[in-house]
């Protein structure tokens, strides 16, 4: 089957380029010298383009319907012609969940994608699966990246999926263990797939500047060089969404939003079924970064055309999505969209880990809890019509970060083994 993806365009300008590897439009960057490139939010503006009106002619609902769940269902609006290419570890197709214990006195209708399901754990396995296939597709013969941890994971997954080295830069993370400052379910992780590791001290600057040598001396593939193809995986959320609603779009999406590539490629899946007469209808976006590292939530404060990063973020334990600047597709979608960007902190995020696990069984990393607390902040501000159906995308499992997560209740307490002295303990109010 031929692809029906012609070529990358810029979401800003409008420039064109050849579906190439291809990190940021050129134009868009023009006078800028490489320190504020690092730094700018015009770094991501590229989308991959479709023929829809091909799409169209065909493919249909039924014929969807009738498909298996997961990445490749969408085979047709994603840019991976040749299935030999398709790197498939199973992503995709977890379950649309209503929190009806949560919202039972609410005036709207809370709904959880909980994309903790996928196979490594996260919703990185949908942008990493995309931009990997069409790196092998371009002939990579190593995949590489520089993450914090999930993207790593998803792409040591893939890669072993795929029978390629993985080579992955591991950047500090929050305190998580000694020394190099990492978080350790997530190197465990990368480890077991079969990836190198490697925990370079540097800034992301000059990082970028080894990545690009290595490049040239080794040949590896970058996974920040594909971002383009990344929002392609994560516009399959906004699909699957969709069809498990009977192809309703919901009024809200709630996004836990670092770079943002998520959030632009929910926006850009919803886009496209629009056009593609799918649905009738697009939902308001919103972003939730945590306070002191809302880059968006200042910029649509001020009204920024082009969001400035941030002098310098607050530690916080949402730390995926801590973040100096977000990308510009994904400010553009927000806006575009008539939605908004909100701040919570860390006790909000907190308490909103702990009502998902508690009272709906469901178990997440802080930064996907920050979805919860933002739904709940436009709750506070009436920001929500009664009536609507507001779907927070829960990025990542409870697991990935569950030494920090443990951190907050401390070890059992030891207890005689006869039926008074567990009677007492289970009588006794929890610390």
């Amino acid at each position: 089957m031929d692809t029906f993806a012609v070529g990358l365009t810029c979401v800003r300008c409008g420039a064109r380029y050849p579906l190439l590897a291809r990190a940021a439009c050129a134009a868009c960057l023009t006078g800028l010298d490489a320190p504020s490139i690092e730094d700018s939010s015009l770094s991501q503006t590229l989308a991959v383009e479709y023929d829809l009106d091909g799409v169209r002619r065909f493919l249909d609902r039924d014929q969807l319907r009738s498909r298996p769940p997961g990445l490749w269902k969408w085979a047709e609006l994603l840019p991976v012609a040749d299935p030999a290419y398709r790197i498939d570890v199973g992503a995709g197709g977890t379950r649309l969940s209503r929190l009806a214990r949560l919202d039972r006195r609410l005036p709207v209708r809370l709904l959880a994608k909980v994309e903790g399901q996928n196979p490594s754990g996260s919703f990185k396995d949908r942008p990493i699966g995309v931009a990997a296939s069409v790196a092998q597709a371009l002939g990579a013969r190593t995949l590489a990246c520089m993450t914090s941890g999930n993207i790593g994971s998803a792409m040591a997954a893939a890669a072993a999926r795929a029978g390629l080295p993985a080579v992955i830069f591991l950047l500090a993370s929050g305190g998580l263990s000694q020394g190099l400052q990492v978080n350790l379910e997530k190197l465990g992780q990368m480890r077991a797939y079969g990836a190198t590791v490697l925990c370079p001290e540097a800034s992301v600057l000059a990082l970028t500047r080894l990545a690009a040598a290595l490049t040239a001396e080794l040949g590896w593939t970058w996974m920040h060089d594909l971002p383009a193809y990344q929002a392609e995986g994560d516009k399959t959320t906004a699909f699957e969404i969709a069809e498990q609603l009977g192809w309703e779009v919901p009024e809200c999406i709630v996004v836990p939003a670092g770079t943002g590539t998520n959030l632009f490629g929910i926006w850009k899946g919803f886009d496209e079924l629009n056009r593609l007469g799918f649905t009738t209808a697009m939902p308001r976006l919103v972003a939730v970064q945590p306070a002191g590292a809302d880059p968006m939530v200042q910029a649509l404060r001020r009204d920024d055309a082009v969001m400035r990063p941030l002098d310098a973020v607050r530690p916080n334990i949402a730390l995926p999505i801590t973040h100096r600047v977000t990308g510009h597709h994904s400010y553009a979608s927000v806006r575009k969209s008539g939605g908004t960007a909100v701040a919570v902190t860390d006790e909000e995020i907190r308490r909103a880990l702990l009502d998902l696990a508690s009272r709906e069984g469901i178990f997440c990393e802080p930064a996907s809890a920050a979805a919860l607390s933002g739904a709940r902040k436009l709750l506070e501000t009436g920001a929500l019509a009664p009536g609507s159906r507001v779907v927070c995308i829960l990025t990542s499992h409870g697991l990935k970060d569950a030494r920090a997560i443990g951190s907050w209740f401390g070890l059992p307490a030891p207890v005689d083994a006869t039926l008074d002295a567990v009677r007492r303990a289970v009588e006794r109010p929890a610390p």
